[in-house]
């Protein structure tokens, strides 16, 4: 970078300021270590001005020296512009500038500072060095006679301010090396001297030479609280090692953060850390020799520190779960970002809370889950709107500005099935039918009915699967649905969370209606060992049989038979003799439902015939005659004759109410009788009464005659 003289002397001016800060540490450097002192000269002293530092000495012509000998003169005014030269602190004009000023006049140092400054100025050079030189020889004035002691004054006057910048007091006693001064031995006086004065100046902290170059600057990037600066390095003979400084604004105290970086050849990397995020720091590189000079720093360059990380261009959100939404975003692609806070609000305006610190760059996507989640699903509130933002985060934890604010709403609860339909005369039950929901969420549907006599709708069942689309209404085991009763129906979806929706439209439908009681039943009686039944048909068009029940009272009967549509009669055998039977008939429909009942009939089978009665036994001439009343019953057919006693035999049969049974009688024995009737179906009476007859002997049948 080039500047102007102004800009120049204001740059040197305003630099200087942050010296009192650095030059303690360039004195610890390898590069401001003291060389050990020369035997030539036993005393040498270098006093600066205060402030010294701060004059920027553009321009330094030095003066012939006063000597008594002009060849002693000319050696060391040639070997202290040799040495300066190449201390590299100052710009010298040439020799030649100042060829053939001559001092004239007492030579002492208010004349010679006078008369230089006056010169210098008509120079236009800010300093002037001028010196004295005095060297006694051994007890004449002998040029030929060796060197006793040497004497050297050397001054730099400020012309603009007409005071001593600084001066350097040299006191040599003699010896061997000093018997004849040459322009080597005044050679190494001079920069054994200068070097006092450079370690003074070093020390004190006037550096900056304007003969030095500026090192290169190939970059500078600013970064997370940190500075960096890339330089060219010089040769090492010109740098040992190179220093940033910085400061706050232009004109503000420039000082270093970071120690001196040693020139290795390689590009050189100046860093200056632990700044402040995000602020314009002002800066310039120097060189450092190792002598401890320094070059005059250039106009400063700006570098911007990483302030907050960028903000994310865009968020989204992604609502319509259950208790939780979807957060994504595309990732950031600055390498400082360590990772993202998301904060959330109910509101638009705010506030908004941090609910996540995201520790990965690369991540894009988070699900909020609420606070507090119980399960799978989250814990936020139902059918809620939720705002967010995202804010990208760097190593130091510095935030960005938030990312535009998106929303989203949870699900709330579903929404109810559509087109329920109710089938009705359905035999003891209601099939439902619906079209699903399409909320992948709803995990079945709450059935729920009442009928006319109900107040309010109860739930009877709950079916899971969200594809489901029919139910059967069949009622209970202990309540199943009535015959010809109408029931209303809702149904709600059910969400995993149990979150029910509203209720559907209601449908209603009838069950279908039993059959009616059988009408006209007719019974037989009096028939042999069975009772014969016949009645109306039901008026339904689907009765698929009747069912005969039967019982020995009228209020236990049990279903005996089943007799198939369209047949109307039964013939109910193997019944016992004379006994009454109570009965009804039921009707039975395609759909097994059973109609009701009229009141049981009635019949009474066959009874057996009664035992004869009037039995009588007469002594006939070929056996014993017997006779009795005739039955009542029209349909006797026969009777039958058996002996009576314990062990009675068959005797016979009759048709007619009389029997002879052929035997000659025996006297005085006993023979017994027993008679039955027995129809034409075979129905037998009971045994009647036993009659008995006594045979009397001869002499009393004979009398019985008479």
């Amino acid at each position: 970078m080039i500047f102007s003289k102004a800009d120049h002397n204001f740059r040197y001016g305003q630099m200087l300021v942050y010296l009192f800060f650095i030059f303690s540490g360039f004195l610890s450097s390898p590069a401001a270590a003291q060389e050990p002192a020369s035997p030539l000269c036993a005393r040498i002293t270098a006093t600066l001005a205060e402030n010294l530092r701060a004059v920027p000495f553009d321009k330094v012509v030095i003066f012939p020296f006063e000597a008594d000998d002009p060849e002693l003169s000319a050696t060391f005014t040639t070997s202290f512009f040799t040495a300066l030269s190449s201390t590299k602190k100052y710009k010298l004009l040439p020799l030649e500038t100042v060829a053939g000023w001559q001092h004239t006049g007492e030579a002492n140092d208010n004349s010679l500072r006078q008369i230089a400054g006056n010169f210098g100025r008509a120079l236009n050079a800010r300093g002037v060095v001028y010196a004295t030189v005095h060297a006694n020889r051994a007890m004449s004035l002998d040029k030929r006679e060796p060197v006793t002691s040497l004497a050297i004054q050397i001054r730099m006057t400020d012309t603009k301010t007409g005071n001593t910048a600084w001066s350097l007091d040299i006191k040599c006693k003699g010896g061997h090396f000093l018997r004849q001064i040459n322009i080597t031995q005044a050679s190494r006086i001079m920069e054994q001297s200068l070097q006092v004065l450079i370690r003074q100046m070093v020390k004190e902290g006037d550096i900056f030479s304007p003969m030095l170059p500026p090192p290169r600057v190939i970059s500078s990037r600013g970064d997370l609280r940190k500075i960096r600066v890339v330089l060219q390095p010089d040769p090492q003979y010109i740098y040992s090692t190179y220093q940033l400084l910085t400061a706050d604004n232009p004109r503000g105290v420039f000082t270093p953060h970071s120690p001196p970086v040693k020139n290795d050849q390689g590009p050189i990397i100046l860093e200056e850390t632990h700044l402040e995020d995000g602020k314009h720091y002002y800066c310039t590189a120097i060189g450092i020799t190792r002598e401890g000079l320094a070059n005059i720093p250039e106009h400063p360059f700006v570098v911007t520190t990483s302030g907050a990380p960028k903000p994310l261009p865009f968020l989204q959100a992604s609502g319509n779960n259950l208790r939780h939404i979807q957060l994504l975003w595309a990732p950031s692609q600055d390498p400082n970002v360590t990772g993202y806070t998301i904060y959330r609000s109910t509101t638009p305006d705010g506030p908004f809370v941090k609910i996540a610190d995201i520790p990965n760059r690369r991540q894009q996507n988070y699900t909020d889950y609420g606070q507090d989640r119980s399960n799978y699903y989250g814990s936020l509130a139902d059918d809620a709107h939720y705002f967010y933002t995202i804010r990208t985060r760097n190593k130091f934890g510095i935030e960005s500005r938030g990312a535009p604010i998106v929303s989203a709403h949870t699900k709330g609860a579903p929404l109810p099935p559509t087109e329920i339909q109710a089938i009705g005369n359905q035999p003891g039950k209601i099939p439902l039918f619906w079209v699903p929901g399409e909320d992948p969420d709803i995990k079945g549907y709450a059935i729920f009915r009442k009928d006319g006599q109900e107040k309010s709708f109860q739930q009877i069942d709950f079916v899971s699967g969200r594809e489901t689309q029919k139910y059967t209404d069949t009622g209970s085991w202990a309540t199943p649905l009535k015959n010809n009763v109408t029931y209303s129906y809702r149904i709600r979806s059910i969400n995993v969370l149990d979150l029910s929706s509203e209720p559907s439209r209601t449908v209603s439908a009838t069950t279908k209606p039993a059959p009616a009681a059988v009408k006209g039943i007719r019974v037989s009686n009096n028939q042999f060992r069975q009772v014969y039944l016949s009645w109306q048909p039901n008026p339904e068009n689907d009765i698929l049989a009747y069912e005969i029940l039967r019982g020995r009272t009228s209020d236990d009967l049990h279903k005996i038979a089943r007799i198939n549509a369209p047949e109307t009669s039964y013939t109910d055998d193997d019944l016992q003799d004379g006994s009454t039977y109570w009965y009804q008939v039921l009707a039975i429909d395609t759909d097994q439902l059973s109609g009701s009942l009229f009141s049981p009939v009635s019949a009474t089978t066959k009874p057996p015939p009664r035992p004869p009665q009037g039995i009588s036994i007469q002594i006939g001439p070929t056996g014993l005659q017997l006779s009795w009343q005739k039955n009542k019953e029209q349909d006797i057919d026969h009777y039958e004759i058996s002996s009576g006693g314990f062990i009675s035999s068959r005797l016979g049969e009759s048709q007619n109410p009389a029997f002879l049974y052929e035997i000659t009688p025996k006297p005085e024995k006993t023979y017994t009788f027993q008679i039955r009737a027995v129809d034409k179906d075979g129905l037998t009476s009971s045994w009647s009464q036993q009659v008995q007859i006594r045979i009397p002997l001869a002499r009393d049948l004979g009398k019985e005659k008479k």
